[in-house]
């Protein structure tokens, strides 16, 4: 009996240290080290049991309340992770690519069946058919599903060389978030007002409730078009694409640095040339008409004058002489 007080006198501060430290955590192994020590205290029949359960109570209660405590903390973080997780994340994608095909047209009509496939739509189609000075080319602007951009992007590897490409994702929960709020306690509002509206008993309360309802009206319906704007932005990502003939400057890659900005300033220059040289060509005809008329007009005054300076002449009139 004398060494069962002792094993329990040895394992009852360490159990109050662990319960101090663990007080929530530990709970299950508190409750282990209750019952060892009660196993201990009836068991006096045999000295070497009763030491090699306390001791056993000393060795295993810390183990299990280690890791119990380490099933609590991972819990905790799994809460966390699962409430980060719970927010939906919005997102807005937009891309752009030059595809080099050999008839841009006719990859035009395939990338219009990818979208439809992918479920989006063709929203603007440009082409510019083949001239002398400039080959065919085309443009499109597609609205495609957020899940397909990638897939549709590397479809377009099998229609032809795609010399470049840009995606650019633009996370919008924030936005989101405050859209949803201001429309939330919009309606709110406007709700009250409508209540209020229905209990006026004055014509000047009334008038006053419908002004105010106009206006909280109007702000909603904003914030809901707007909403609704970034929605769809959000489930439909719009795409650039640019199809070129192959053998072109244009197919070939966009050289960077000083060398693109070169291109870039010497290409712009031809443009406006052109651009220049188009609108002379457009007014030259306009300011030889405008010449014609000018001769014309300047000819017939000429004649009148002629005709004025060509009648009779007055007699002079001489003065008469004075008398001295």
């Amino acid at each position: 009996m004398i060494r069962n007080r002792s094993a329990l006198g040895d394992a009852g501060p360490p159990a109050r240290r662990l319960v101090h430290a663990l007080v929530a955590a530990v709970a299950g192994g508190t409750l282990v080290i209750s019952l060892s020590a009660c196993s201990g205290g009836g068991d006096s029949g045999s000295e070497a049991t009763s030491d090699g359960g306390a001791a056993r109570s000393e060795m295993v209660a810390p183990d299990a309340a280690a890791d119990q405590a380490a099933d609590a903390a991972t819990g905790a973080i799994g809460l966390t992770e699962a409430h980060e997780e719970a927010v939906d994340r919005e997102l807005v994608t937009t891309g752009s690519a030059t595809l080099a095909a050999e008839d841009p047209f006719a990859a035009a009509e395939q990338i219009s069946g990818l979208v439809e496939e992918a479920g989006g739509r063709v929203e603007a189609r440009d082409e510019r058919a083949e001239t002398d000075d400039e080959p065919g080319s085309a443009s499109m602007t597609l609205r495609i599903p957020a899940d397909r951009v990638s897939a549709t992007l590397d479809a377009l590897d099998k229609l032809g060389d795609v010399r470049d490409r840009h995606v650019e994702t633009v996370d919008v929960t924030g936005t989101a978030q405050d859209l949803d709020a201001r429309i939330e306690a919009l309606r709110t509002s406007t709700d009250r007002l409508r209540e209020l509206m229905a209990e006026a008993d004055r014509t000047a309360d009334l008038i006053e409730i419908e002004a105010e309802l106009s206006t909280r009206q109007a702000e909603l319906d904003s914030r809901v078009s707007e909403r609704n704007r970034l929605s769809d932005e959000v489930a439909m990502s719009t795409l650039q694409v640019e199809i070129v003939a192959e053998g072109t400057p244009a197919a070939q890659a966009k050289p960077g640095g000083f060398v693109g900005g070169l291109t870039a300033g010497w290409s712009a220059l031809v443009s406006t040339f052109n651009v220049v040289v188009l609108i002379l060509g457009a007014i030259i005809p306009w300011l030889a008409l405008g010449g014609v008329v000018l001769l014309v007009v300047v000819g017939v005054r000429r004649q009148l004058a002629r005709a004025r300076s060509g009648g009779p002449t007055p007699p002079a009139v001489e003065p008469e002489p004075v008398e001295p």
